[in-house]
């Protein structure tokens, strides 16, 4: 049976990936530099980035200090270049989920599973890293920003739908923003940081008032 087309529209468009100053930098000219990058974005994941400086570095992983400054002029351009890329990937994977779905309430519990699936290569030191280092707490403000509109967006949508109950949509995103920042920071206990995003996903969900997706005939 032909599936209708997923309802698309503005508030559920995929956003812009998000950039900072200085975050883009050159093309990676060598396979070294596409390895290089690779390596420190892994190493960030399992270790957080709170100490790193290019000597270390190019002592790590054998590569010269020319080779480790191919990757940006400074060891915050560094952070921020890696931290961009890997954020790029997960608003991708978090936008198609969004745009995968026609109901509000299964976008939305898509939108967190996907954003959980994303996040579970990131140990919590590297969450808080990001929320709370100099070179990178504007990415993570901003990232934060644009996915609580996004779920704002659609929340707004699923109401109008009344697939969701009426709510107080302002007091609602503020609570969103708010937990994801515990989150991110480590303040909350008990859960891996992708783990409590799916979870609040569902608290979220079900606190609207939908039906749990696929509980409909």
């Amino acid at each position: 049976m032909p599936q209708t087309p997923p309802h698309t529209s503005a508030a559920t468009a995929p956003a812009t990936p998000v950039e900072t100053p200085g975050s883009a930098g050159p093309a990676l000219a060598t396979p070294r530099q596409r390895e290089l990058f690779d390596a420190l974005l892994t190493t960030f994941l399992q270790e957080g980035f709170a100490h790193f400086t290019m000597d270390q570095a190019a002592a790590r992983f054998h590569c010269s200090k020319s080779t480790m400054y191919a990757l940006g002029r400074t060891a915050d351009d560094v952070l921020r270049r890696v931290l961009v890329s890997f954020f790029r990937e997960v608003a991708r994977r978090t936008d198609l989920a969004l745009t995968s779905q026609r109901s509000a309430a299964r976008a939305l519990q898509a939108y967190f599973e996907a954003m959980g699936a994303a996040l579970e290569p990131a140990s919590a030191t590297f969450m808080r890293d990001v929320a709370t280092h100099p070179a990178t707490r504007g990415i993570y403000d901003t990232n934060t920003h644009h996915a609580t509109q996004k779920i704002r967006q659609l929340i707004e949508r699923g109401v109008a739908d009344r697939e969701f109950r009426d709510v107080p949509l302002d007091f609602i995103a503020q609570l969103i923003e708010l937990a994801m920042e515990q989150i991110q920071q480590g303040r909350l206990q008990g859960a891996h940081p992708a783990r409590a995003y799916t979870e609040l996903g569902q608290v979220i969900l079900f606190g609207l008032g939908a039906d749990k997706p696929g509980s409909q005939g």
